[in-house]
């Protein structure tokens, strides 16, 4: 996690041109409109994201992040598959899951999640932290390792490994009952090949649905 990851008024240009959210962007898998807004082709938003997709591919800023993370030769997706802009309104949650592990396009391992908050203002009791969790398919005995509340110019890069696991919880609308949204950048990094140890057959992101409300027990009638 690194705070300030940006020059600040960087920072304020990336949220002032942040786009609005449009059903057009917010289809989900089974063609109907949901309460998540993404876009992918960063570079067409404007002046400030051209130059932020500019540092994400600069050989500079790929040697600055293989040194930091200890996963070098790392590659940049110019189609930013599955990242881009994202927007979360009210009500949203992702559940706890871990993410494709090969580029669908090309012959590359996925290595790294890089997400970047714009939120100007956000409290832990609005949910929709970032949260990394052990094991979610053990209830009993999974545990949140890290919660990270999205504030603005917050940076979080964490690797896609296979035991990766990873969501947000659910955001909550204000108190006045007006939406409230989660707004961020999500890039994700590759290389040619990684440790056999680590490696694993192709596969589609694996989502651990939440668990049932408590009074759901046996003999409970719906």
């Amino acid at each position: 996690m690194i705070d300030h990851f940006v020059d600040a008024a960087v920072c304020d240009r990336l949220i002032a041109e942040f786009p609005p959210f449009r059903d057009s962007n917010a289809v989900n898998e089974l063609g109907e409109v949901g309460r998540k807004a993404m876009i992918p082709d960063i570079a067409r938003i404007g002046a400030a994201y051209a130059a932020f997709d500019r540092l994400m591919r600069s050989k500079d800023f790929l040697h600055w992040l293989g040194e930091v993370t200890s996963v070098p030769n790392l590659l940049y997706d110019p189609e930013y598959i599955g990242g881009g802009t994202h927007e979360n309104l009210s009500g949203q949650d992702l559940d706890w899951h871990v993410d494709f592990n090969y580029h669908p396009h090309r012959p590359l391992h996925r290595r790294l999640n890089l997400i970047l908050f714009l939120n100007r203002e956000w409290q832990p009791e609005w949910g929709g932290s970032l949260e990394l969790h052990r094991d979610p398919w053990n209830p009993a005995t999974n545990a949140c390792v890290r919660s990270v509340v999205p504030a603005a110019n917050r940076c979080v890069v964490f690797e896609t490994t296979e035991a990766s696991w990873h969501g947000f919880s659910r955001i909550r609308a204000r108190e006045d009952g007006g939406s409230r949204s989660r707004r961020s950048i999500a890039v994700y990094f590759y290389t040619n090949d990684r440790p056999a140890a680590e490696t694993a057959p192709p596969h589609g992101t694996i989502y651990v649905p939440g668990p049932l409300p408590r009074h759901f027990e046996a003999g409970y009638t719906l």
